[in-house]
């Protein structure tokens, strides 16, 4: 009867080489092998999705410290005309870029108007020393607008 059991195989061993389930267990197999790549590349999807996030912010970041620089250093803008229209102001912006300035639109805080810069200064003393190169150069006068 040991015998008889040594030699008999179990159930075990029958169920796994039963050629009849062999294509059963490569297709499980198969199955769980493309759920295996297919985790992978969401997580390498994910990871990429997280790094140009992180990009991203980190530009607008930079972006905006370059803005509040920018804005420190033009406390004070040597203003040559001011409109109602934008359209106009635009006009006029292109007309003091084709003179050679660093021309900009300021608005108002709070205002209506739209303010054409023709140069602006960290300081009101530079600024004021400035201000008469800007009245000989434009027939309407020049005047200085602080930003603050």
């Amino acid at each position: 009867m040991a015998v008889m059991l040594l030699l008999t195989p179990s159930c075990k061993f029958i169920k796994n080489n039963n050629p009849f389930g062999k294509k059963a267990r490569e297709a499980v197999a198969l199955q769980q092998q493309q759920e295996a790549f297919r985790r992978a590349d969401s997580i390498k999807v994910a990871a990429a999705e997280i790094a140009r996030e992180q990009e991203l912010q980190a530009e607008l970041a930079r972006i905006a410290e370059q803005e509040a620089a920018a804005k420190a250093r033009e406390k004070y803008h040597i203003i040559v005309g001011s409109f109602l229209t934008p359209d106009y102001a635009a006009s006029w912006l292109n007309h003091c870029k084709e003179m050679g300035y660093d021309a900009k639109i300021v608005s108002m805080n709070g205002g209506r108007w739209n303010l054409v810069s023709a140069d602006s200064y960290q300081t009101v003393r530079e600024a004021w020393n400035a201000l008469p190169s800007f009245e000989s150069n434009f027939e309407m006068g020049a005047w200085i607008y602080s930003g603050e």
